[in-house]
């Protein structure tokens, strides 16, 4: 089977365990979301028994994907993993609490991860952030108001849902059910075996939340700042601290002068040590803002969309990622006791 998402091909590996060979669509570094297929990964999609991925208007590749191999082969069982997962609002529509929506209501909602024309190959090591956005000289150097991001930016639209719903362990929980019961379609699947391996993968991703709550349970401070596109709100949501980024959705959306002005007051005001730096974005904002604020350091954190080759080399999957990046970030950054 193939799949269109990092996330979704850890999910699917584990519900289906030696059952099924399950590949991934999108490179290694590679977020899947912006990036044009060549003709070969359609090829392997109409030729698999089963293509998961995230849902409409996520990956528009993959939407067009998606499309093809329901007209030309129907056969083939098509999973949409986000189906019935309700999804906070996107960061400035509302306070994140209001107007969730539900996943698979709304085709064509503007759920649209990061869609990146020009995204390049990101198969680097953790700490390397690079996005091709890195244009040489300090964030606020010769930029006017007139530079303000927009989500709409070049197409890049998510309407008023946030997509990143899977940072939460328990709705990636519900992403597993779904996933596990449209594999259960699939011929010469037993669909014991796949629920065998997703109560267990359910049962470790409990675990995941347990330990996250635990940890961050007591700490110095209730926020974050992510020098970066704004992916980590359900954690926040989850575990009860507040997320602040430098940008919205978008990815490639640059910070403007403003967007650095008030990086630096939220610093001061939140007596901020660490700045969070996504992996898989450009460390410059989060390098600029250490050494021009009383915060010490910058750390690692990430909205998985994709797995670095060390990561890979190590096996790393959702919950290993999860374990070993985000929460001994967040613990140094929130100063968990």
């Amino acid at each position: 089977m193939q799949t269109s998402f990092f996330v979704l091909t850890d999910f699917a590996r584990n519900i289906t365990g030696d059952a099924a060979t399950v590949e991934s669509l999108v490179p290694i570094g590679q977020h899947g979301h912006g990036w044009e297929p060549s003709a070969q990964v359609q090829r392997d999609a109409m030729q698999s028994d089963a293509v998961v991925y995230m849902g409409e208007g996520f990956q528009p590749w993959a939407d067009r994907m998606v499309k093809n191999v329901e007209q030309d082969r129907p056969e083939i069982t098509i999973v949409e993993a986000r189906r019935g997962v309700s999804l906070l609002s996107a960061p400035g529509h509302g306070d994140g609490h209001e107007g969730e929506h539900e996943a698979g209501n709304h085709d064509g909602d503007g759920h649209e991860e990061e869609t990146n024309e020009n995204q390049t190959d990101h198969g680097h090591e953790e700490g390397d952030h690079h996005d091709g956005n890195d244009h040489g000289g300090e964030i606020h150097g010769n930029e006017t108001d007139g530079d303000q991001h927009d989500e709409s930016e070049n197409g890049h639209d998510h309407g008023t849902s946030d997509p990143h719903f899977w940072l939460d362990p328990q709705r990636a929980k519900q992403a597993v059910s779904t996933i596990e019961s449209g594999l259960s379609e699939m011929d010469g699947v037993s669909g014991e075996t796949l629920a065998g391996n997703a109560d267990d993968f359910r049962n470790r991703l409990d675990e995941l939340d347990s330990t996250f709550e635990s940890e961050l349970e007591s700490t110095e401070r209730n926020a974050v700042l992510v020098a970066g596109h704004n992916a980590f709100q359900y954690l926040g949501e989850r575990y009860g601290f507040e997320i602040h980024a430098l940008t919205g959705l978008a990815p490639d959306s640059s910070p403007s002068p403003k967007d650095v002005q008030r990086a630096q007051k939220l610093i001061e005001e939140h007596d901020i040590e660490h700045v969070l730096a996504p992996v898989f974005e450009s460390d410059r904002a989060a390098k600029q803002l250490v050494s021009e604020t009383d915060a010490k350091d910058h750390l690692s954190i990430t909205p998985i969309p994709s797995v670095t080759e060390a990561w890979n080399e190590k096996e790393w999957g959702y919950i290993e990622i999860m374990e070993e990046v985000n929460l001994p970030s967040l613990k140094t950054a929130l100063g968990a006791k």
